[in-house]
């Protein structure tokens, strides 16, 4: 069943004296639930721009997004934005956590701006997404007295605390080391697949991108499907 589909869409950006700067060009894209999409990507290439859009932050300058398939350009932002809450869960680079805020703290947040049970719940449901990532003892540590993993993980937690039907990582190991990064992103897929949403991972690095079931290139605008395996295989460390 589709979750998010892309057609034909386009994002330009209009230069003063100068034709416009096409950043996306013509990109399609269907996202299916409990689907892993890996997209990578050199900087430049309009990865920001498309998380933005896949993110529903962004309208496409041309071309249609649909999230169950309901056309967003017809939501009012008030509704955009609530289908965000609701639906979308980020993960970035930077972690992003709260500084004075412990652990539990931090996953507890996006459920301040929940309803019902979710809202009134939102001590135990942060504290049962923190043991899902292992992290229930570390519940009262501050940011600054956890590891880059740990700290990756916490993120993690507030990010699926809500249920979200969608996962966008962008850059998620890039600030780790490569074994760290390894553990989080099988902790993110594993995860993922156990609430049945969609991850769509976003990166430059190719062993990351690899990860993912089916896999993606982003050059100059454009997205075509690539082979990552097969790239790995022959030039192992190679960005496509």
């Amino acid at each position: 069943m589709s979750l998010l589909s892309l057609s034909g869409v386009t994002r330009s950006v209009d230069l003063p004296d100068a034709p416009p700067l096409h950043i996306l060009r013509g990109v399609d894209l269907e996202v299916s639930v409990g689907d892993h999409v890996s997209i990578v990507g050199r900087s430049g290439s309009g990865k920001s721009t498309l998380l933005n859009l896949l993110g529903l932050l962004d309208n496409p300058t041309e071309g249609e997004i649909r999230f169950d398939d309901k056309r967003i350009s017809a939501m009012s932002g008030n509704e955009r934005d609530r289908c965000r809450g609701r639906n979308v869960g980020f993960i970035f680079q930077q972690f992003n956590l709260l500084s004075g805020r412990t652990a539990l703290e931090n996953v507890m947040t996006p459920l301040l701006y929940a309803s019902g049970q979710q809202f009134w719940r939102r001590k135990q449901l942060a504290l049962d997404m923190l043991g899902r990532v292992g992290l229930d003892s570390r519940a009262q540590s501050m940011p600054e007295k956890l590891s880059g993993g740990e700290q990756q993980r916490v993120a993690i937690a507030r990010a699926l605390v809500r249920g979200p039907r969608l996962i966008l990582a962008d850059e998620p190991t890039g600030a780790l080391d490569v074994e760290t990064g390894a553990t989080v992103m099988a902790l993110l897929d594993e995860v993922a697949e156990a609430s049945g949403a969609a991850l769509i991972t976003i990166t430059h690095d190719v062993n990351v991108a690899a990860l993912a079931r089916r896999h993606y290139r982003l050059d100059q605008g454009v997205l075509a499907p690539v082979d990552v395996k097969r790239v790995l295989a022959l030039q192992p460390g190679a960005t496509p």
